[in-house]
C-alpha cells in the first residue's frame, strides 16, 4: 500500500529516480516491523439460541489501531475473516496463519468495534482459530477478554489481552514488545509473566480527538454490506458510550463513559470515506446519535452542501432515542440522505420500560416514531422478551406495540445476560471477573421460560412480518433485491432454534 502512494507521487519524475527511490523503499520495508490484525469470522449469520445476528461490518476500533500503529513506523497487514467474500474462509483461514509466522505482532479481536454493546456467547469458533496463531506475540482485544482477561489468557494461550477501548493500549504493547520491554507499565493490559498472569490497573481513556481516521484503505468497503441500508458500507462514529444506564445493556468497553468527538475531524473523515474510499451507505454507529444535536446539524448541512445524495445516491443510517428527534432535525437529516433511524424500543408495557432505567414512556416512542415517518425516513425497531418481571402477558403486550409503532423493520430478541450488564452484574456479580471461567449460563430463565419466550420470538417474527398488508408494501415501495435480503435474513431469524 505504501508502494502505490508512492508511485501515485512520481508523475513527471525521472525513472532512474524512481527505481532509486523504490530500492530505498524497498530496504525501509524489510526493516520496518509488521504487525498483522485480524477480525475472525464468527459460526453462521445467526447465533443460535440468542439469534444474535453477525452483520457484517468494518472492525473500526481495529482499522484505527491499524493506523496508529502506521504512525509509529509499523508494515501494517489487516485482515478481515468475516468480510471477504472472494475465497473460502478456511482458505483465508490458512493464508492469515501464514502470515502471521512473518508477523512481529499479531492482533486479534474477538468481537469488532460493533458488538462491543453486545457480544455474542459464542465465540469457540474464534477461539479455537486464536490457539492457531503464534501464541508469543498475540495480542487479543474485544469485550470478552476486557471482562473475562484471565480466561481468555488460558483459553488462547495469547500473550496479552487488551481491556477496554484498546487503541492506545495495543500501541504501547506493540512499541514494548519489539523493545523486549516491561509490560508491567501498560494501562490496561493482561498479560503472562512466566507462568504467572498479570493484570494492570484500567487505562485512563483519551479523547477521542487524539485517534487518527481509521485505515479504511487496508479493507475493501465492497466486502461490506447492510442489508437495510445497501452496499460499499462503512462505519462512522461521532462519539462512544452513553450517558444513560440501561439495565440490559453493556457499557463497560466504554467504562461506562460518554465522549463526544469534535467536528471538523469528522466531516474530513466522512469526505475521504465518500471521496476516496467510494462509501455509498454509512452507519454512523454512535449508541445515541442525536443527543448531541449541534453535530448532527453540522454533519447533515455538510452532507447537503456536498449533494452526495442526489450526485452519488449516498445514503446514511443511525441509531438513536425516539425522545431525542423532532421534526426539523429530522427534516434536515431526510435532506442531507439519512433513509433510516434506529430506535430501541425494548417493551410494550410501561412499568416494564420503566424499570429497565431507559427513561423514556410509551408516548415519547410514539412521538419520535411518527415523526421519523413523517419525515420520510424508514425506522428500525428492537424489542425483546424476558425483561425482570415480565409474563407472557406482557410479551403480548410488547408485540401488540410494535404492531402498531409498525416501523419499517421490526427485531425481536430474548433478552440476553450480557456480561458488563447491570442485569448481569446483578445476578453474577460486578466484574471484570479476573481469574473466573468464561460464563456457560446463557441465560436469566428457567427451561420452561426459555421455551415460552423462544416461541414467542418466533410469533412475533411470524405475526410481525407476514402481514399481507406489510409484505404488499414492502414489495411495492422499495428495491426488489433488497427485499429478497431482507427476507431471507427474516428466514434465519424464524428458522434459527
Amino acid at each position: 500500500m505504501q508502494c502505490s502512494k508512492f508511485y501515485r507521487n512520481c508523475k513527471g519524475v525521472s525513472p532512474f529516480i524512481i527505481l532509486a527511490e523504490s530500492l530505498n523503499f524497498s530496504e525501509r520495508f524489510v526493516a520496518m516491523p509488521k504487525a498483522l490484525l485480524i477480525s475472525p469470522a464468527p459460526k453462521g449469520l445467526v447465533a443460535k439460541g440468542t439469534r444474535k445476528f453477525h452483520r457484517r461490518f468494518p472492525p473500526l476500533s481495529l482499522l484505527i489501531s491499524a493506523e496508529m500503529l502506521r504512525r509509529q513506523g509499523f508494515y501494517v497487514q489487516f485482515i478481515d475473516l468475516n468480510a471477504n467474500h472472494r475465497q473460502s474462509v478456511s482458505g483465508l483461514m490458512k493464508e492469515t496463519r501464514e502470515k502471521a509466522k512473518n508477523a512481529d505482532l499479531v492482533v486479534m479481536t474477538t468481537n469488532p468495534y460493533p458488538d462491543w454493546q453486545c457480544p455474542s456467547y459464542e465465540i469457540a469458533s474464534v477461539l479455537e482459530f486464536a490457539r492457531s496463531l503464534p501464541s508469543e506475540r498475540l495480542v487479543i482485544t474485544g469485550s470478552h477478554g476486557s471482562l473475562y482477561p484471565g480466561a481468555m489468557l488460558r483459553e488462547t494461550a495469547a500473550l496479552a489481552v487488551v481491556r477496554d477501548e484498546p487503541e492506545q493500549t495495543v500501541l504501547e504493547t506493540a512499541q514494548l514488545l519489539l523493545k523486549k520491554g516491561d509490560f508491567s507499565q501498560v494501562q490496561g493490559l493482561s498479560y503472562r509473566d512466566g507462568n504467572r498472569i498479570c493484570h494492570n490497573p484500567a487505562r485512563k481513556l483519551c479523547s477521542m480527538d487524539e485517534f487518527p481516521p481509521p485505515a479504511y484503505d487496508l479493507a475493501n468497503l465492497r466486502d461490506y454490506h447492510y442489508e437495510l441500508l445497501g452496499g460499499n458500507f462503512a462505519l462512522l462514529e461521532t462519539s462512544r458510550g452513553c450517558p444513560y444506564s440501561c439495565t440490559f445493556c453493556n457499557r463497560s468497553m466504554f467504562q461506562n463513559r460518554y465522549r463526544r468527538r469534535t467536528g471538523e475531524q469528522i466531516l474530513q473523515e466522512t469526505d475521504t470515506l465518500i471521496q476516496v474510499h467510494g462509501c455509498r451507505s454509512l452507519y454512523i454507529f454512535d449508541l445515541e446519535f442525536t443527543l448531541n444535536r449541534e453535530m448532527v446539524r453540522t454533519i447533515s448541512r455538510h452532507l447537503i452542501e456536498k449533494n452526495y445524495a442526489e450526485r452519488l445516491g449516498f445514503c446514511w443510517t443511525c441509531q438513536t432515542r425516539a425522545d431525542s428527534v423532532d421534526a426539523d432535525l429530522l427534516k434536515l437529516m431526510k435532506q442531507s440522505g439519512c433513509s433510516l433511524i434506529h430506535f430501541g424500543i425494548e417493551a410494550g408495557n410501561a412499568e416494564i420500560l420503566a424499570n429497565t432505567h431507559k427513561k423514556i414512556s410509551k408516548d415519547a416512542i410514539r412521538k419520535g416514531v411518527e415523526a421519523a415517518k413523517q419525515a420520510g425516513i424508514q425506522t428500525a425497531g428492537f424489542f425483546m422478551f424476558g425483561l425482570p418481571g415480565e409474563t407472557a402477558v406482557h410479551y403480548q403486550q410488547t408485540l401488540d406495540f410494535a404492531l402498531e409503532l409498525n416501523p419499517t423493520f421490526a427485531s425481536f430478541h430474548p433478552l440476553i445476560p450480557i456480561p458488563g450488564s447491570p442485569l448481569f452484574e446483578e445476578a453474577f456479580g460486578k466484574g471484570p471477573y479476573w481469574d473466573e471461567a468464561f460464563p456457560t449460563n446463557r441465560s436469566y430463565f428457567k427451561p420452561e421460560q426459555e421455551r415460552e419466550i423462544s416461541r414467542f420470538v418466533r410469533k412475533a417474527y411470524l405475526t410481525y412480518y407476514l402481514r399481507p398488508r406489510y409484505v404488499a408494501e414492502r414489495i411495492f415501495s422499495g428495491n426488489q433485491a433488497d427485499y429478497m435480503r431482507q427476507f431471507k435474513l427474516f428466514l434465519s431469524f424464524v428458522l434459527q432454534k
